[in-house]
């Protein structure tokens, strides 16, 4: 029976990623991002249309998927404090954090529930923060492919989605603590954050010496097996004390991205096969197979109004502070900041193993994902046109 079980998995694992590659190279050619086509995989096989795989079949390879993703993520923050000392990022990526969630907060408040199977302020809270958080890969995606990646425009662009995403997880931890019933449970809880936040500091502060040892590993298989073992047990441990995995999945990217080994091509090559070539795809394959198709079309009217207030929240603030700091493309600047993607997803997620959101609210947010690429491809579109 195990091996039965072992059989079933490993097809339909195959079946996943061989059709999701497929259907994610159409949407490339047809200029959308190859995340959609995922998803539709997904949602094709599933109960929806096919009805041939289930979601939990792949939950494991997706697990590990959700935590490479953020831990790719880690890795883009290279140098930490260069990132934080960038005065100009520092006020665009809280800005549009603060502002988009006081902007989608105080309009879930006034009429949410019209629209939402929500009505509690903690419900309202948590969709507030998930939307306001930008994308990291997007924005570093698109500045790549216009070749501003090196200027000041695309610094700029990525250090401020970057900061926005760590401020949001920051807050995203004390919201965490705060939804915890009882004081005592909650002092355990913010204990337990804490003592993991010291230990990330000295892991952070000390990671050269570590380094060292782990560079005495001359073999690149060697190095990338130490790596993927800090990855899990980061990611066990953030689960553990009650946060995310996907959390510490990011927290080691951050450290990992500090040790002298991470620069070398074959390193890099072999973190980019296993995420984009096997663990990616299921995952956001796994995302489309527990999409009902029904559901999502009863939920489009709560989906497009959440879009909506979170594009344009991040539009009008991406604008204006660009503006105000005199960069060149401020418009360019502010459309790369509107996408929805896995850091929303991860806020989302949280709120539902919290038991504060269901989840419906997975229903609600696929079509944003959707929402927001096409949103994306059209204002480059005119950006184009205007020259």
């Amino acid at each position: 029976m195990a091996a039965g079980l072992s059989g079933a998995t490993l097809l339909n694992v195959g079946i996943v990623l061989g059709a999701s590659f497929i259907v994610g190279e159409l949407f490339e050619r047809i200029g959308l991002e190859s995340i959609l086509g995922y998803i539709l995989t997904g949602l094709i096989l599933g109960p929806s249309v096919l009805d041939v795989i289930s979601a939990s079949s792949v939950s494991g390879f997706a697990t590990i998927g959700a935590t490479l993703i953020l831990f790719q993520a880690g890795l883009r923050e290279q140098n930490v404090k260069e990132i934080f000392s960038h005065k100009e990022g520092l006020q665009l990526g809280p800005a549009i954090l603060l502002g988009g969630f006081a902007f989608i907060f105080a309009a879930l408040y006034l009429f949410g529930g019209q629209y939402l199977p929500y009505s509690s302020l903690e419900a309202f809270a948590f969709i507030a923060l998930g939307y306001s958080i930008v994308d990291i890969g997007v924005p570093s995606k698109i500045m790549l492919n216009r070749g501003m990646l090196r200027q000041e425009t695309g610094k700029y662009t990525i250090k401020s989605s970057v900061i926005n995403v760590s401020v949001g997880f920051i807050i995203l931890t004390i919201m965490v603590i705060l939804s915890t019933s009882g004081l005592q449970s909650q002092l355990v809880k913010a204990a337990s954050i804490l003592g993991f936040a010291g230990a990330f500091y000295l892991l952070h502060e000390f990671i050269e010496i570590i380094d060292d040892y782990i560079i005495m590993f001359e073999e690149a298989e060697a190095q990338f097996a130490i790596t993927f073992a800090l990855l899990l047990s980061m990611s066990y441990v953030t689960q553990t004390i009650g946060l995310s995995s996907v959390l510490g999945a990011f927290f080691a990217g951050v450290l990992v991205s500090r040790s002298d080994f991470t620069d070398s091509k074959a390193f890099q090559e072999k973190i980019q096969g296993i995420s984009e070539g096997l663990f990616i795809p299921v995952f956001f394959a796994w995302f489309g197979l527990g999409l009902i198709l029904e559901t999502i079309i009863l939920n489009i009217e709560a989906a497009t109004v959440l879009f909506l207030l979170s594009t344009i929240s991040k539009l009008a603030i991406g604008y204006i502070i660009p503006k105000l700091h005199e960069m060149d493309n401020p418009f360019t600047i502010a459309a790369s900041l509107i996408s929805l993607d896995i850091e929303t997803l991860v806020v989302l997620l949280i709120a539902i193993d919290l038991g504060i959101l269901t989840e419906e609210i997975l229903q609600i947010f696929a079509p944003s994902v959707l929402f927001s690429t096409l949103t994306i491809v059209i204002l480059y579109m005119l950006i184009d046109r205007r020259g």
